[in-house]
């Protein structure tokens, strides 16, 4: 199986919409248009039953309370979509030219999902639900694995379960929202460095820096939390970006990608002038007769584009020079009756 996320060459950008359509089916879809026009790659949402999710007797969770619910089982069920509206939203995401994905929460919800999606996205909290995990390492599709919460064994036999091509990581910290100081975000080169595979960047912070942060650190992945409003007091509002900060983020990540280059280190075309008229040559610091042998003391590196460079200072001390040499005057090869080379062998750059 090749790695889904390799066929793009850019970072993937995925809108987490999440439950912040607040169980509204029309909102949900004007947030995929919306996430369209800013330029996403890629919606997500969540597929679950309440029943088949949280027992019922659980209290609400902290980000639910200020709605008035009872227990976190009564919050989800509010928060559910149908078949039917799951088809909808997919077709209407591909009408706006982005990938449509959700996260599966059980079972059933991976056979809902897997005509709908090209991927499938785990949540944090089951990345030790092997049950959930087999099944839709079963259906043979990229699976994008969340990292909150665990530890490096528990991610060692979760991603035992897929093939290496199969699944993507996401470094992610399961606190909503997370304070700067918690976002350890080199845990993304380290993830990369143990799994040898794509690694990516599931947001909970406020604000889109951590997202470009993780960029640069080499997540080919961002997820961010998305919302029309993000003064609302519950939920993952508050910790997402709205269209405008989606669009800028966007914008801010393809420009990164530029900025980013290749892990080598060379001179650019763009670097030429500078090359040949700001670095130093070695010129002489007194006046120099013929037959005279060069001294530290004698040479002075001053800007000038020519002659010989000043990293080849050691190359011309304690040689004889063969002609008369004025004081500001450069060094050149004509200077010596022997070539001057560079450490490795090779006639110096000019």
């Amino acid at each position: 199986m090749f790695n889904f996320f390799n066929q793009f060459n850019k970072v993937f950008v995925i809108a987490e919409i999440g439950s912040n359509h607040n169980g509204s089916f029309d909102l949900a879809k004007e947030m995929i248009e919306a996430a369209a026009q800013a330029g996403v790659d890629a919606v997500k949402f969540q597929t679950y039953r309440a029943e088949n999710l949280i027992t019922r007797d659980i209290p609400v969770f902290p980000r639910a309370r200020p709605l008035g619910y009872q227990t976190q089982f009564d919050r989800f069920r509010d928060l559910e979509f149908s078949q039917d509206q799951f088809h909808e939203l997919a077709g209407y995401a591909h009408k706006n030219k982005i990938i449509f994905l959700s996260t599966p929460f059980d079972l059933n919800s991976v056979d809902l999902l897997d005509p709908l999606v090209p991927a499938f996205k785990i949540a944090s909290a089951d990345l030790i639900n092997f049950q959930l995990l087999r099944y839709v390492a079963s259906k043979n599709k990229p699976v994008i694995l969340s990292t909150g919460q665990a530890v490096v064994e528990e991610i060692d036999s979760a991603i035992a379960i897929f093939s290496s091509q199969q699944v993507s990581l996401l470094h992610c910290v399961s606190a909503y929202p997370t304070n700067d100081a918690q976002a350890n975000l080199l845990s993304i080169p380290f993830l990369r460095s143990r799994y040898k595979i794509n690694v990516g960047y599931s947001d909970h912070t406020i604000g889109t820096l951590a997202c470009l942060a993780a960029v640069a650190l080499g997540a080919i992945i961002i997820e961010k939390h998305f919302t029309f409003d993000k003064t609302q007091p519950f939920g993952d509002h508050v910790l997402s970006a709205d269209p405008i900060d989606l669009r800028l983020l966007i914008q801010d990540i393809r420009r990164l990608e530029k900025m980013l280059g290749s892990e080598k280190k060379f001179c650019q075309d763009c670097e030429s002038f500078s090359k040949t008229n700001l670095r130093r040559s070695l010129h002489a610091q007194v006046d120099i007769s013929a037959g005279t042998i060069i001294k530290n003391e004698m040479i002075v590196s001053v800007i000038s584009g020519k002659g010989i460079p000043a990293n080849y200072i050691d190359q011309i001390i304690g040689k004889k020079i063969l002609n008369n040499l004025c004081k500001g005057e450069v060094f050149t090869e004509n200077n010596f009756e022997q070539e001057i080379l560079s450490n490795n062998g090779k006639k110096y750059e000019k």
